[in-house]
Parts: structure tokens; C-alpha cells; sequence
């Protein structure tokens, strides 16, 4: 099928005005191209691999630092009367915003933009030993490695974010490189519980590490359902369940690790929860914590009953590991 495009130009500080004025219209599924998105994939080329680290990536940061590069969003429609009446309702919605310039072109089939937009998503190492793969990926697994399927673009994440990378690098710590840190590793079925599960990437990643069994847990019905795909995906089922609920709100689990990646405000209602859950010794890691909100985080935990062992950085980004005293 022949689709049109829809590209919008805009500055960074007009932006969120742009998506929500799109939004509001029910422009809902859009793609937002940010030179500044190259910095970042710039500054975490161990997260990348193959030819996506390339000249063209490095040029983009260079000159994304520079402040150069509009941000570019682009809408897509299908080449018929529907699609064209939507296209033409957006070009009356922006030609009545400020800061912003458009234009549309038709595009080739949709199989071939789709091949364009996977040909840049190559598996990536996670950690010491998680790879996260696409499906359309073929990968042979290094001495060690453990790999999980999962497609990029999903709700709620890929793995490749620094909150979930921290997670996984502080479960290895515990289940995946031999190291007697925290976990008590002679106790047996461990069990961890995922608050915020998302895609259930880091219930999937504890299990593979050496967990026995998880639950995950989230408030989104779309995550829910996402999650238990991706399990039944990588072969998972029967060992990893999935749970519709807030935060910990009626759970009795018995965990031995708490993991959530949340974001501050929402780790610091969890805490005493988490502590009421877990065992003296049990593992407690958070994560989504921007390093404004460290200090208060940190002491949220230990007020809970938690002493600190660990606090992870990338960027702006915290995770903190803590056990149940």
C-alpha cells in the first residue's frame, strides 16, 4: 500500500506545544527524529552493535551539540480517501501554529519503509551477559550470553534505556556472575517480583540469570498484555506471571528481590511496602531516579527499613540497590 508523509519541522522549544496541539487532534502515532537522540546513542556505543555506530551517527552528535538540526516529526497516512482527509485536516491544524514548517510527499509501500526503519535495530548487549535482540535479528549467542526477543518499539521499553540497563547490570550482581553480594544464594525457589513490569523485560532477565520463578506488575492493561507475549516469546511461560495492580497494592508474594523501575516519587510510596514484603537480607533495586531526586530517594529507603549498598549511575539517571535489614 502507497502511504503519504507528513514531515513537520520545529524547534526544540516549541515542541511539546506541537504534540500536544497533535495529540489533542488525534494525531496520536507519530515519529519524533531528535538530533539529539545521536548524543546519546553516541555516548553509549557499548550498548550498540555493528554498523550502527557509524560516521553518520558521530557527524549527527557533533552537530546536534552544536545546536544545530531542526526536530523533525513525521505523521503517516494511507494513499486513500481516509488517509488524505486526515492529511489535509493536519495541514490545517499546523498552517495555524508558529514555529513550525511542513511538507507531504508519497512514499514507496509500506514494506519498504518498514525495512528501512528495522535495519537500524541490531541486538544489544545489556550487562555482562543479557543480549536483547529484535525478531527479524538472527544472533549466535557468545559463551554465556542470554538472549532476549524482543522488538523495538514496543510500549514501555526495550531494555536499551539507562534505568532498565542499570536494573539488569544490578540483577547480574546478584544472579548472574557468581558474587554473594546481597542474595543468599542456598535459599531456594528464588522468587522476584517486578513492580512496573512494562514489556517484563527485567522479570524475563531475572529468570534467565537463575531466579526461579516472577511476577510482574503494572497498572496498564496494554503492559500487561505486551508482557505476556514477549514471555510466551522467549519460552518463558510457567515460570514468569504477569498481574494487572498498583504498585504492590494486595500482592503476597514473598519475594526475594524487589526490582521497579519507576520513577522517584513512586519508589518512595513503595518502599515500605517492598520492606513489609521482603526477608531480612532480601534485595531491593530501584530505578527511573533522576540525580535531582537521589538524595531524597536514598532516604526514603533507608527510613523503610533498607540498607544501601549500591548506587548506580548513567548520566542523569539513578538506581539504587538496597537489602532489608
Amino acid at each position: 500500500m502507497k502511504y503519504l508523509e507528513l514531515t513537520i519541522n520545529t524547534g526544540r522549544d516549541r515542541l511539546e506545544d506541537l504534540e500536544t496541539a497533535l495529540l489533542e487532534n488525534g494525531f496520536a502515532s507519530m515519529q519524533i527524529d531528535d538530533p539529539m537522540d545521536a548524543v546519546d546513542i553516541a555516548e553509549h556505543q557499548a550498548l550498540y552493535k555493528y554498523d550502527y555506530i557509524n560516521e553518520e551517527i558521530s557527524r549527527a552528535a557533533d552537530e546536534a551539540e552544536a545546536g544545530a538540526g531542526a526536530i523533525t516529526i513525521t505523521l503517516y497516512f494511507t494513499d486513500d480517501e481516509e488517509g488524505q482527509s486526515r492529511l489535509a485536516e493536519a495541514e490545517e491544524l499546523l498552517s495555524g501554529l508558529s514555529g513550525v514548517s511542513f511538507s507531504a510527499e508519497e512514499t514507496g509501500d509500506d514494506s519498504e519503509w518498514l525495512y528501512k526503519w528495522q535495519e537500524h535495530f541490531k541486538p544489544s548487549k545489556v550487562g555482562k551477559r543479557i543480549v536483547v535482540k529484535p525478531g527479524w535479528e538472527d544472533y549466535e549467542p557468545a559463551e554465556g550470553e542470554l538472549v532476549i526477543e524482543m522488538d523495538p518499539g514496543m510500549a514501555f521499553g526495550s531494555g536499551l534505556h539507562e534505568t532498565t540497563s542499570m536494573c539488569i547490570k544490578a540483577l547480574e550482581k546478584d544472579l548472574g556472575d557468581g558474587s554473594e553480594r546481597a542474595y543468599d544464594p542456598m535459599r531456594y525457589p528464588i522468587k522476584v517480583l517486578d513492580v512496573g513490569t512494562g514489556t517484563g523485560i527485567l522479570a524475563m532477565a531475572a529468570v534467565l540469570l537463575g531466579a526461579d520463578e516472577a511476577l510482574g506488575i503494572d497498572i496498564d492493561d496494554e503492559a500487561v498484555r505486551v508482557a505476556n507475549e514477549n514471555i510466551v516469546k522467549n519460552g518463558l511461560e510457567g515460570r514468569i506471571s504477569i498481574r494487572r495492580g498498583n504498585l504492590m497494592d494486595g500482592i503476597d508474594y514473598d519475594p526475594d528481590i524487589i526490582v521497579a523501575n519507576l520513577m522517584a516519587d513512586l519508589v518512595v510510596m513503595l518502599s515500605p511496602a517492598a520492606a513489609a514484603q521482603l526477608r531480612t537480607g532480601g534485595l531491593y533495586i530501584t530505578s527511573g531516579i533522576l540525580d535531582i531526586k537521589e538524595e531524597t530517594v536514598k532516604k526514603a529507603i533507608e527510613d523503610a527499613g533498607f540498607d544501601i549498598i549500591e548506587v548506580l549511575a548513567d548520566g542523569e539517571w539513578r538506581a539504587i540497590a538496597a537489602v532489608r535489614r
